[in-house]
């Protein structure tokens, strides 16, 4: 197990830009992947089988594609999501509301450890003798969206746990994604009214990675490593070189050189202002 403070190099970019960010995370496994590509997949734990081929065919399209899953370690669909990215030999982050001692769902301790064997990660800002208190999940919540650059929503009844994560990436300024549900579906009410008030439709790992320029990113021509870090902090919201510089802790010549060449690219765009977004097409 590590701990990785505020100021530490491997500390989340992405939840340095949400509201109320742990001060720490405990964490066991690859830390680098938290500063990479990552969806997160979340939905109920009492899943249809239409939930469970979605949630499946998500997971394992977007693991093809080198991006990582997010999700809760929780029953039903965040289980789901969790195996089927690691067997398309992709990497997943879990994001847990109690503390390493203390798993929950006690049935996915097994998870827990195949996720650390095939390279995952495994996160809680709780010491490892915190123990399960349902009403720490929601608080947990805000970590799983704030770790990814979009939600999937897969499926979720009304007042479930789900919504709250959606919540939490739309305060963020997170994209939702969702897949369309029959009118008459318990389990589609969420997503359903998610779409209504503006989630995206999808239907395909490529939607959400077209969404993002993702797919030509990992077809053609990819972001230099060198470049990578200040990339990773540039999404749909304008920022500054100045807070890329002071969020990364680098020398401000190192960041514009950066974005000049991601500019340069076509990964980045500058808008008025000296403030920058990635490229959508």
């Amino acid at each position: 197990m590590e701990i990785i403070i505020r100021r530490d190099e491997y500390y989340p970019k992405r939840l340095l830009q949400i509201q109320n960010p742990p001060e720490r995370l405990y964490v066991e496994g690859d830390k680098k992947l938290l500063n990479q590509d990552a969806i997160a997949i979340v939905g109920t734990r009492n899943y249809t089988k239409y939930g469970e081929k979605y949630a499946s065919k998500f997971a394992r399209e977007l693991s093809q594609k080198g991006i990582s899953i997010v999700s809760g370690l929780a029953r039903g669909i965040d289980s789901i999501a969790h195996i089927n990215s690691m067997e398309q030999e992709g990497k997943t982050i879990a994001v847990l509301g109690s503390g390493f001692n203390h798993i929950y769902p006690e049935e996915n301790r097994y998870l827990y450890q195949k996720i650390i064997e095939n390279g995952g990660c495994i996160v809680t800002e709780y010491p490892p003798e915190t123990l399960v208190d349902k009403a720490k999940f929601p608080k947990r919540n805000r970590i799983i969206s704030g770790l990814a650059m979009g939600v999937l929503v897969i499926e979720a009844r009304y007042r479930s746990g789900t919504s709250i994560t959606a919540k939490h990436a739309i305060s963020q300024h997170k994209e939702v994604f969702c897949i369309p549900h029959p009118l008459d579906t318990p389990t589609g009410y969420i997503p359903n009214l998610l779409i209504q008030q503006g989630a995206q439709i999808v239907t395909s790992g490529s939607d959400i990675l077209q969404y993002y320029n993702e797919d030509e990113k990992y077809q053609g021509q990819e972001v230099s490593q060198e470049y990578q870090e200040v990339y990773n902090l540039i999404g749909k919201l304008p920022i500054s070189a100045n807070n890329i510089a002071r969020m990364l802790n680098i020398e401000i010549a190192r960041v514009t050189e950066a974005l000049f060449m991601l500019e340069l690219d076509g990964f980045i765009k500058q808008l008025p202002g000296n403030v920058y977004i990635r490229n959508y097409k």
